[in-house]
């Protein structure tokens, strides 16, 4: 017996099988199958799938086949029809649906001759579970392309930050102490480079007589986490810095941030505060303002610009202080002249005029400048218009003056006890003004606001002039 005994051709293999049951396998074999006529109609459409819309298949009944398709699936169908009348193998290709919902339908179709002539029959296999398995495979990648990207874009910010800092930063292993990372800053401290540290334990950097503080304090903040500083001495100069370690995490990793500082000498603290003189001046909240001795402006900062409601800083030159206050001559004659003598006055309550006419209460703080070439003042300028009107709301006296009016109620008939209190503040009033102008009585009755002559009559009414002398 040869070969082609035991393995007849395989068309006649299938000559004595029931057309039912090749149309069987023919279900079977795919999801559902389509034939179409010679104008690409289609004639019958049999389901072999139970996950096959069928109500939506059944609508091609009748129709041209092209028209359920996609326009970038037609090339494709022409192709698999051209190929079904060329009675060539079969070649699988996938053609997408129009649907009326917004996803297509995906099906890979194989043609093949139909029995008449110019029909072709389409066995189709329902692509919809791939196609959404590879939708969901595109978006993962998607996801994991944007989250490498930004963690691209945490380490680059990272890295700028850590590298740009003028801080000296160690980042050290917290169970092995071994420096993970270190910036330029730290290396020029340590005075080492970047390559010869990484890895290096942070104990072989300190003197010996340091190194048990330095260990006790990690230990301490691997126990206690927080943030803690230690003083120790590097090597080889014994160069005394400051470590202060905080603990964190990072992902699984637990890592302590070291940023180190130099020991500040008392030499040091005096170089780094008057570097921070010209920051304060800048950017404190109060205005600011230095003068001549005469009150003739030299500099003032923007925040007396925008209290006085000045323009431009040009437009200061040449002026006098004494133009912007409530009582010209008097508030920086007195100000000027006590802060010669005691080197400052501090809080001296005033109104300060601005360049409107407004007129806003004020309190300032004077200081003598004597190093100056030539000798200048200084003036700290704060607005307490808030201040002014809760103190005017609440109306608030010392609870020694309350004591002393309670003591004389019923003692006292009430007229005389409300002049009798109405004296005693004026009096108080009359000898701050004389103490404030250097006994310029002409002064202390402006201030006051007030004739000398009313002046001189307070002053022998509370006795606090010689009548024989005033004469």
């Amino acid at each position: 017996m040869n070969k082609s005994d035991a393995f007849p051709p395989m068309a006649s293999a299938f000559d004595d099988i029931d057309a039912g049951l090749v149309l069987r396998m023919v279900e079977t074999s795919s999801d559902f199958c389509v034939t179409l006529d010679a104008e690409g109609l289609v004639q019958r459409i049999v389901l072999g799938s139970e996950t096959v819309i069928g109500e939506d298949l059944r609508t091609w009944r009748g129709a041209p086949f092209a028209r359920t398709l996609t326009e970038e699936s037609l090339p494709k169908y022409k192709a698999l029809v051209a190929g079904a009348a060329a009675d060539g193998a079969p070649k699988w290709r996938q053609l997408n649906h129009v649907t009326g919902g917004d996803h297509d339908l995906p099906v890979s179709y194989a043609a093949q001759p139909g029995a008449e002539p110019g029909t072709v029959l389409l066995l189709g296999r329902d692509k919809r579970e791939l196609s959404q398995l590879q939708q969901r495979l595109v978006q993962a990648q998607l996801t994991i392309e944007q989250d490498y990207e930004r963690i691209r874009q945490v380490e680059s910010r990272y890295r700028v930050l850590f590298e740009t800092g003028t801080d000296a930063l160690l980042i050290i292993a917290a169970e092995t102490a071994r420096i993970v990372d270190v910036n330029s800053a730290a290396a020029r401290l340590l005075q080492r480079e970047v390559r010869e540290l990484s890895g290096r334990t942070l104990s072989n950097l300190v003197t010996a007589d340091t190194t048990p503080d330095l260990s006790e304090a990690l230990n301490q903040i691997n126990t206690k986490g927080g943030q803690k500083s230690v003083l120790v001495a590097l090597k080889p100069d014994s160069r005394r810095v400051w470590i202060d370690a905080l603990l964190f995490r990072s992902v699984s990793d637990t890592l302590i941030l070291c940023r180190l500082r130099p020991e500040q000498t008392e030499q040091g603290q005096a170089g780094a505060f008057n570097a921070a003189l010209p920051a304060l001046y800048q950017r404190a909240g109060d205005a600011m303002v230095l003068s001549a001795a005469s009150g003739a402006i030299l500099y003032a900062k923007h925040a007396f610009l925008a209290l006085a409601n000045v323009a431009m800083a040009e437009h200061l030159s040449g002026v006098s202080l004494a133009d912007f206050l409530g009582r010209p001559n008097i508030d920086l004659s007195v100000m000027t002249t006590n802060a010669e003598q005691a080197g400052k006055l501090s809080i001296y309550g005033t109104t300060l005029r601005t360049a409107f006419g407004a007129e806003i209460p004020v309190e300032i703080s004077t200081t003598y400048l004597p190093d100056q070439t030539p000798p200048g003042v200084g003036f700290v300028i704060r607005d307490v218009s808030r201040l002014e009107a809760s103190r005017q709301s609440s109306g608030a006296v010392t609870s020694e003056a309350v004591e002393h009016v309670i003591e004389l109620v019923g003692s006292t008939p009430l007229k005389e006890l409300v002049r009798g209190t109405t004296d005693v503040v004026e009096k108080l009033c009359i000898e701050t003004a004389i103490n404030l102008t250097n006994n310029n009585r002409a002064a202390a009755a402006e201030m006051l606001g007030l004739s000398r002559q009313s002046l001189y009559v307070k002053l022998r009414r509370y006795g606090l002039v010689d009548s024989e002398t005033d004469d």
